[in-house]
């Protein structure tokens, strides 16, 4: 991985003056100014709304094209007693945005029922899902899916129902032939941020019906945000402008009065302080976990009730350590096979095997980090495969993936990850693979780069600019915590913990790290070898994150 000073121009004047005024001027270190002005933050109004993000600067949801005719046909739907149906997703962005609309109908007394799909009934709205709604259904919404589910359609207009899409998925062909079709991916599309999630365009919508009905969104909003900020935080998208205000203000609700399952959740994780970090980490695989290995519904129902059911959480968490174990075994597999096979030769990573059709994108996304190439990962006995670019680069799997669409039955996603299914038979996988790696024979797989925003011996790093960094929360894609580069320091004591010592703990002056899946680099520190990157880790504990090392020539 090459490691690059971010923004050299930025310490020079003219630029450096402008950095050093404002960071007077905001009460903030001039590097973590330094920090909003490579986002783009670089001027007062700019930096105030980052700093402070308020709900009032949402855009108007009906911006968002056929999103009018999406709220009439509800009304009518509401007002008529119709029966309205909900089709979400398996992840966390689908249990979010299937429990956010199915609370925003509920609010204005429709008659709706919601279902996901299990991993094993595959991704998407299908004609066996149409054909087995019940007689009373007459009008269907998806979330976070229905982009592609063109037979879908047609079994939908042969029942004479009529079909809302909300989705954010990229659109790999024509618009679906329904009723409604919001997606702020759409070519034409006139909305002015196009990185919602599927829980984003859920909640644009509730905050339609709501403007539409004339009651106040300012007073409800906050029955719906932190599940929209949680399903944002957990499918990856970029944190930057309406996607920073919902995770930012979500955030803030998970702190001061959180949902009653996830006040429950964060108290049998023994966690007070909530911030992205821990969402990412440890709320998301919990929730992901169902649609994984089980049942989705399970979610969503919880995410529903407004009572508290501690044993069905504390099996929600049970589950996750379950698909841990699974993860852990299916990614020792999946290395087996790149040793035996040379894989690491080759510019994309393409493995298969009996692996558990909820697992692929993990281990896929394991293999992608590890190698730094891009991965595809298959289950042999369902073909359903997933496939992973690497972070930092802007390799197009979805793109790589749209060229060898003449061997899938289907596939989806985006830039960083998609999903695909195929038949079972190993020649057609074969076939895959071949494609793959003919494909990307001559194509420049861009080595990953981690910036970094200065260099600051790890041991003097200044404690008080944690206040500061913790101002730049939520983080993720689109706006990353600052990482620092310290030259190796004196007096480091070194502690490996975890299953086979894999990860590792350092001290000094003070000052703790923890690198995941560095333990093979303890002596090195000890020596005083070990050039190494390093970013927040716990505002709370004060502890920090190796985030790459080096070794000294």
């Amino acid at each position: 991985m090459k490691w690059e000073l971010a923004g050299s121009a930025l310490d020079h004047p003219p630029l450096d003056k402008y950095i050093k005024y404002f960071a007077k001027q905001f009460d903030l270190h001039p590097i973590m100014m330094k920090h909003l002005f490579l986002r783009g933050m670089n001027n007062e109004e700019k930096i105030f709304s980052f700093l402070y993000p308020s709900i009032r600067e949402l855009s108007d949801p009906f911006q968002l094209n056929d999103m009018k005719k999406a709220v009439i046909r509800i009304i009518k739907a509401i007002q008529n007693r119709e029966k309205i149906f909900i089709f979400g997703d398996y992840d966390v962005d689908g249990i979010t945005a299937s429990a956010i609309l199915y609370k925003g109908l509920r609010s204005f007394g429709a008659d709706v029922e919601v279902r996901l799909p299990l991993r094993s009934e595959g991704y998407g709205l299908s004609p066996q899902i149409i054909d087995q709604l019940s007689p009373d259904v007459s009008l269907v919404v998806t979330v976070d899916n229905g982009s592609s589910a063109h037979p879908a359609m047609i079994a939908a207009k042969q029942r004479g129902l009529d079909v809302i899409v909300t989705d954010h998925h990229e659109i790999t062909g024509e618009y679906p032939d329904c009723h409604a079709f919001i997606n702020p991916k759409r070519s034409d599309s006139t909305y002015p941020f196009s990185s919602l999630c599927g829980a984003g365009v859920a909640f644009k919508l509730v905050q339609a019906l709501y403007q539409a009905a004339g009651r106040p969104w300012d007073k409800h909003v906050s029955d719906y945000i932190e599940l929209a900020a949680l399903g944002t935080m957990a499918d990856m998208m970029p944190l930057v402008d309406e996607n920073r205000i919902i995770c930012s203000l979500g955030l803030m609700k998970m702190n001061r009065c959180p949902h009653p399952t996830l006040r429950t959740l964060f108290q049998q994780l023994k966690v007070s302080e909530i911030d992205s970090s821990f969402i990412g980490f440890q709320v998301a695989p919990i929730f992901n976990s169902c649609g994984r290995i089980d049942d989705p519904n399970r979610a969503v129902q919880l995410l529903l009730s407004e009572t508290t059911d501690e044993e069905e959480i504390r099996n929600l968490i049970k589950l996750n350590q379950k698909r841990k174990a699974l993860t852990n075994q299916h990614v020792e597999m999946a290395e087996q096979q790149i040793m035996a096979k040379q894989l690491t030769n080759e510019k994309v990573i393409a493995v298969h095997g009996d692996i558990h059709n909820g697992i692929v994108g993990l281990v896929a996304a394991r293999i992608a980090e590890k190698y730094h190439k891009p991965a595809v990962v298959i289950s042999s006995s369902s073909g359903v495969g997933s496939a992973r670019s690497v972070q930092g680069t802007d390799f197009s799997i979805i793109d790589l993936l749209t060229k060898c669409s003449p061997l899938l039955k289907k596939y989806g996603g985006h830039q960083a990850a998609a999903g695909f299914s195929l038949e079972t038979d190993p020649s057609v996988i074969q076939k895959l693979f071949l494609l793959l790696h003919q494909l990307t024979k001559d194509e420049h797989v861009l080595e990953p780069k981690k910036e970094f925003l200065g260099h600051i011996l790890f041991s003097d790093f200044p404690i008080e600019l944690l206040s500061d960094l913790s101002s730049l929360e939520p983080f993720g894609p689109g706006n990353p915590k600052p990482v620092f580069c310290s030259k190796p320091c004196s007096d480091v004591g070194t502690r490996l913990f975890g299953s086979d010592y894999r990860h590792l703990e350092i001290q000094t002056n003070c000052r703790k790290a923890i690198g995941f899946h560095l333990g093979l680099y303890a002596d090195d520190f000890l020596q005083r070898k070990a050039h190494f990157l390093y970013s927040i880790h716990s505002f709370k504990q004060k502890t920090f994150s190796i985030e790459d090392v080096k070794l000294q020539v």
